[in-house]
């Protein structure tokens, strides 16, 4: 099909299961939705929104209840429709045809995809053993990409850069660092206290995890003003719709509301790691964010996915070679945790 980019034609769909089974810990969602009351009243300022206007193009009031929220200058923080819109923008804004973008190996693997369409090439840094990086092989590449990727808490794997890691980086590679703390609302750990010093650093966050708004695709990011104002520019104009602005500003006014439940999820992640420790052909990686990496060394874990899936149990399993064996499961409610223990006993056969 002469019509569409050869690279595009190879890339294959972008496809996470969406089956529908008891229990559902593939995407590191949260497993609570929003409290009803707060729904209403996102749906009652809608009600008295005009739908015929676009949007607020630069989300003012979204904005101005981040930066309560982050404690953070409204003038340094850009919103998108969802993160990934954010990692697109910043490709588009550091990169052309020909330049390089520096990941870890395995991560974020929408990283790697929005430069491949793109035709950016792609540099890859394997993580060491227990998934710790290797932060002087980073520094080193570093110094031949436009832009360094690095997600802390990494997905898929749950380890984390300590934020001090992540300035030595940024203060000794000429490219720009983009830190995603997707999860920072689980690990606590971010490098926000060193933006004020590093113009070549920037933080991606989202609403999709910790949160609850993943069917909504808010993300932001958090930079310097002045380099906050140039990727403004890149972003898809009005991409952020008045129901995502409101909902937003919302959940974040009501954060008292929300923030207890991540301690909750916090301590079944720790109960899971424990009980996931005790199987003796299971092998968990200790974990700052809402989910686990585990390998299973007693069957293929492809097989392994699919025995779940067949009796209910919905986790995560990967098309890459470095994860052969490796299955990612999300931190549910403690009934949905008790029902993936319990089929992953049966089936390993260590109940």
């Amino acid at each position: 099909m002469r019509v569409i980019k050869p690279n595009i034609q190879r890339l294959t769909d972008y496809a996470v299961e969406q089956g529908l089974t008891r229990v559902k810990l593939n995407q590191n969602e949260s497993p609570f939705d929003i409290p009803d009351f707060l729904k209403e009243q996102i749906l009652n300022r809608m009600t008295v929104t005009s739908w015929n206007r676009y949007p607020p193009g630069r989300a003012t009031a979204l904005i101005r209840a981040i930066s309560d929220y982050t404690r953070f200058p409204a003038s340094g923080i850009m919103v998108g429709n969802g993160s990934n819109e954010i990692i697109q923008t910043l490709i588009y804004s550091t990169c052309d045809t020909g330049d390089q973008i520096l990941l870890v190996k395995p991560s974020f693997s929408i990283y790697k995809r929005i430069a491949s369409i793109m035709n950016i090439d792609v540099m890859e840094i394997p993580l060491l053993k227990d998934f710790q990086f290797d932060i002087p092989s980073l520094i080193e590449a570093g110094q031949n990409a436009q832009i360094l990727m690095l997600s802390t808490p990494n997905n898929p794997t749950g380890t984390t850069l300590q934020p001090d890691q992540v300035k030595e980086i940024a203060a000794n590679v000429p490219c720009l660092v983009a830190v995603d703390e997707a999860y920072f609302e689980f690990s606590q750990k971010t490098v926000q206290p060193f933006l004020e010093g590093a113009d070549n650093m920037v933080i991606l966050r989202t609403f999709s995890k910790a949160l609850r708004l993943a069917n909504l695709r808010i993300g932001y990011l958090l930079g310097q003003p002045n380099l906050v104002n140039h990727l403004v520019k890149c972003r898809l104009p009005f991409s952020i719709g008045s129901f995502q602005q409101i909902a937003g500003e919302f959940i974040l006014k009501n954060e008292d509301t929300l923030i207890p439940f991540i301690d909750a999820i916090k301590r079944e992640r720790d109960r899971i790691y424990n009980e996931l420790n005790k199987m003796g052909s299971i092998i968990p990686i200790p974990s700052e964010a809402n989910f686990i990496l585990f390998k299973i060394l007693s069957i293929y874990g492809e097989d392994l996915y699919n025995s779940l899936y067949h009796k209910g149990v919905l986790i995560r399993h990967f098309d890459d070679s470095l994860l052969e064996n490796w299955l990612r499961v999300t931190i549910g409610t403690p009934e949905e945790n008790n029902l993936f223990l319990d089929v992953l006993g049966e089936v390993v056969g260590e109940k």
